[in-house]
């Protein structure tokens, strides 16, 4: 029971929430309206039917059916004035049919929340069109009323008219309230949140840009030095500097600016040390990442390993420039183990030699919060199990 729970949970947080978020929030009062009609209806034309009150079970499967249709053919077209309008009357021609056939029971207070639909949904100008539609049909109807009744509990009682037109002027006024008062606030969140998601990029474009000029300038400067030994540092340090610059560069062109997709990052980043070292050596590359996303200063650590590891195994891994590279990250119960392995021929002296790549490696895993462990056996291969990738750095 509690492995099923925990698989719903997943379910829920990696498709509904993300879903949700991406809504607009005029498509998500759409969406729950249709649902809460179609479900209601139907469930009301299965009383209706119990009770053998066949002509409403009948309208109200139709009912069922046009709005199910509508919403289908939103779902295809997303367009969503169109379907915000034919909810609005399906839902309006039921009830006004309803109150003539019942002859005005206490069903006539569902009258009060038909306008709220066209408020939330609708842009001024078709509240107005369609919202002044229905109150001159709901104003014929009750003409009808009077032409038809003599007496009436609510045509006639001047306490239960008035209570009825006090609370349809509150509905309105609320109404009016929230196309004034509301939409428009959230219109001005709307445009700051642009502004600042704009702001956000325009600031990861221009630090990507500085960190590619740092490594352009540590380029210039191999030319004063015929060292290649020093050309080899140089190097290594612009490859240090273009994985950070890669970080800022996904953030700048995707939509989400507080996570990287840990794949698209790693992809990225594996295929360019590949070109800019292996020189059309037979590596291939072997990626197998479960979905997860990062913080950039998490996703920098995993950079700055991953540029290390490969580099070594460039340089030194492969003495006839052909092998395997594989870099795998798995959730396994509440820990996820971060694997980097190559069949090269693995190290020919003790650890401690090791300088400052290993030194690094070593700090970031420190930064992650994990623990390293180094096996030498058929080619080098670097497990780190991590318990810092907790929910706050994790969109799941």
């Amino acid at each position: 029971m509690k492995n099923h729970l925990s698989v719903l949970s997943i379910w829920y947080n990696n498709f509904m929430l993300k879903k949700i978020k991406d809504i607009h929030y005029k498509e998500l009062f759409l969406y729950g309206f249709y649902m809460s009609y179609i479900v209601l209806t139907t469930i009301a034309t299965v009383v209706d039917f119990w009770i053998n009150n066949h002509l409403d079970a009948l309208v109200d499967c139709i009912s069922v059916v046009i709005a199910s249709l509508a919403f289908w053919y939103y779902l295809r077209t997303k367009k969503h004035e169109l379907a915000s309008i034919l909810l609005f009357w399906i839902a309006s021609g039921v009830i006004l049919l309803f109150i003539v056939k019942n002859e005005f029971d206490i069903g006539i207070i569902f009258t009060l929340l038909i306008p709220m639909v066209a408020f939330i949904l609708l842009s001024t100008k078709k509240v107005i069109i369609h919202v002044g539609i229905y109150f001159v049909l709901l104003g014929f109807i009750f003409a009808y009323g009077y032409v038809v009744f003599d007496t009436h509990p609510l045509l006639y009682e001047v306490k239960h008219m008035s209570a009825y037109i006090i609370a349809m002027l509150f509905v309105i006024a609320f109404g009016i309230f929230y196309h004034i008062a509301i939409e428009q606030s959230y219109q001005e969140l709307e445009l700051a949140n642009r502004q600042k998601t704009f702001l956000l990029k325009e600031i990861h474009h221009r630090v990507k840009n500085n960190l590619n000029i740092i490594a352009s300038i540590l380029g210039l400067q191999k030319l004063e030095s015929p060292s290649e030994e020093v050309h080899a540092l140089i190097d290594q340090n612009r490859l240090r500097l273009e994985s950070i610059a890669m970080a800022h560069e996904i953030l700048y062109r995707c939509d989400n600016l507080a996570h990287i997709d840990f794949k698209t990052y790693i992809e990225k980043l594996s295929a360019h040390i590949l070109r800019t070292e292996s020189h059309g050596a037979g590596i291939c590359m072997e990626i197998d990442i479960s979905p997860l996303e990062l913080s950039i200063e998490k996703m920098i650590q995993f950079g700055l390993m991953v540029n290390e590891m490969m580099t070594n195994s460039i340089k030194y891994a492969f003495p006839n420039n052909e092998g395997t590279i594989r870099i795998s990250l798995k959730k396994e119960n509440d820990v996820y183990r971060f694997i980097y392995a190559d069949n090269g021929k693995g190290l020919e002296e003790p650890l401690a030699q090791h300088g400052f790549g290993q030194s690094l490696i070593e700090m970031s895993v420190e930064q992650l919060d994990g623990v390293l462990l180094i096996e030498n056996r058929n080619g080098l291969q670097y497990t780190i199990v991590l318990k810092g990738l907790d929910d706050e750095d994790i969109n799941r």
